[in-house]
């Protein structure tokens, strides 16, 4: 008996650490998906949730890769990405199943999105982790591609002028950091790890055809996980597949 009791301490002292382990496992809310609304090709509204109290929660993250292609899209949906180029597509369709998952949680997204060659979103003279920290919740994003102005992100009565990556000084990226749609944008001889990383060509254009150019914009909230000192990440969620002004 006395032996048996030891082996029942043992094992549910067991069972209790591997409980609280989950218990006290981060988990970080992602932004819903039914919280985005997406406007044809140009424009996105993102509904911020209001509270990440009690969690590990520091600021939103945007992750983004740039898309050559060789047609106009009056209106970006899932079913235009193969159209727009292959490569979209296969990106969106590693990434649809975490979105909206409650299966898929903790993954990282970091990894997950650099891996396939996303980079985080800039903004020109503002730090983004700031302008999306807790000060963010609860206030709408607002995504304008519109063709009269560089890309913009609105927080409030707060415009934002969208700045693209330069992988901290890893890349440097031509012509600028704007989300237009220019030549030393998509040339071939600029889409390398060394100049425009963060676009990505598509073979089928023939060498005299138009080049358009689209952004993918993806949202998570992140995290910092105190007994590791790693960041965590929510599911991300879809902003939408903008269009570049010319």
């Amino acid at each position: 008996m006395k032996n048996r009791g030891n082996v029942f301490f043992v094992l549910f002292a067991s069972f209790s650490f591997w409980t609280c382990g989950l218990e006290d496992f981060p988990v970080i809310n992602p932004v819903p998906q039914s919280n985005i609304t997406q406007q044809m090709n140009d424009r996105a509204i993102v509904r911020l949730p209001d509270d990440y109290s009690g969690t590990p929660f520091t600021n939103f993250a945007i992750l983004y890769r740039i898309y050559v292609s060789d047609i106009p899209q009056a209106s970006t949906t899932v079913n235009s990405y193969s159209a727009i180029n292959p490569i979209l597509a296969s990106d969106y369709s590693s990434f649809s199943a975490y979105i909206d998952s409650t299966t898929f949680v903790n993954i990282n997204m970091d990894d997950l999105f650099q891996g396939r060659g996303y980079k985080y979103l800039n903004l020109r003279d503002e730090s983004i982790n700031s302008v999306l920290s807790s000060s963010a919740l609860g206030n709408n994003l607002v995504f304008d591609f519109a063709s009269s102005r560089a890309p913009t992100m609105t927080i409030g009565s707060s415009v934002y002028t969208l700045w693209r990556s330069n992988g901290n000084g890893l890349f440097d990226p031509k012509p600028d950091r704007l989300f237009i749609n220019k030549e030393d944008l998509w040339k071939s001889e600029n889409l390398n790890d060394k100049t425009n990383a963060d676009v990505v060509n598509k073979s089928e254009i023939g060498p005299g055809d138009r080049r358009y150019t689209y952004a993918a914009m993806f949202i998570t909230a992140v995290g910092v996980d105190v007994s590791s000192y790693s960041n965590i990440y929510s599911t991300p969620s879809l902003i939408h597949v903008f269009q570049l002004p010319d």
